[in-house]
């Protein structure tokens, strides 16, 4: 969760001490897809809070820090809900677990007696849940920023030394004869490599077509290589 711009300064200064009087509170909104759209808002205190205008109720409810697997999966952040008095689990089952509606995380300081501005947002971050898990004791939902099965991605993937085109693929243009000596019937998709686009071209020659290769490597050799600097 990154920090809000504009930030009043005496807010800074009381998230940036060791130790503080002042309260901060997290606060959770979390949208379900009724007819209007009805949005829970709940805090971790033993009291409701106004904040906006809008009226916090008491949940017992946390989640832990934005976490990114060695794997590579995307960021993502636990959200954990009592589910003791089962209060939640209804919404759960009537609604596919909530999957995919809007959640928004929000840190607050309830201290007005050191000129702080009412409602304001120290940190705010709005997220989708992404999976949902219930057990007797507790609703436990990923939260992160996309969705993997909604999200748009390009049709192809540039690389330096790997080609793109699928092999004898139109774009591909390889077109010697299966029956002839010279056929290659696989392709490495390297530039140079045993079986690569070079070899290809050797075959195309051998066979007496039209030599199409590598002009036709769906690589990018130009592409820079990072410098041990982090730079291009």
């Amino acid at each position: 969760m990154s920090p809000q711009t504009g930030i009043d300064a005496i807010i800074m200064v009381e998230k940036n001490l060791l130790a503080t009087g002042s309260q901060w509170v997290w606060l959770y909104e979390i949208e379900v897809p009724t007819d209007p759209p009805t949005r829970y808002r709940f805090v971790q205190m033993e009291q409701q809070i106004t904040f906006r205008g809008n009226i916090y109720y008491p949940f017992p409810i946390t989640h832990t820090t934005m976490s990114q697997s060695e794997s590579g999966n995307l960021p993502s952040i636990t959200l954990t809900a009592s589910n003791v008095s089962r209060e939640i689990i209804a919404t759960l089952e009537s609604y596919k677990g909530l999957i995919g509606q809007p959640c928004r995380i929000i840190l607050t300081n309830l201290d007005a007696s050191k000129g702080l501005e009412p409602d304001v947002a120290v940190m705010q971050q709005d997220f989708r849940i992404m999976t949902m898990t219930a057990t007797e004791e507790a609703c436990v939902a990923q939260l992160g920023d996309i969705s993997l099965y909604e999200t748009f991605f390009p049709g192809q993937r540039m690389m330096r030394h790997y080609c793109r085109h699928q092999y004898r693929s139109a774009e591909c243009g390889y077109s010697v004869d299966s029956g002839d000596a010279n056929y290659l019937a696989a392709c490495d998709k390297s530039l140079d490599g045993g079986n690569g686009c070079e070899a290809h071209g050797a075959s195309e020659t051998a066979a007496g077509v039209a030599v199409i290769h590598p002009n036709r490597f769906g690589g990018f050799p130009g592409i820079p290589t990072p410098t041990t600097q982090g730079s291009i």
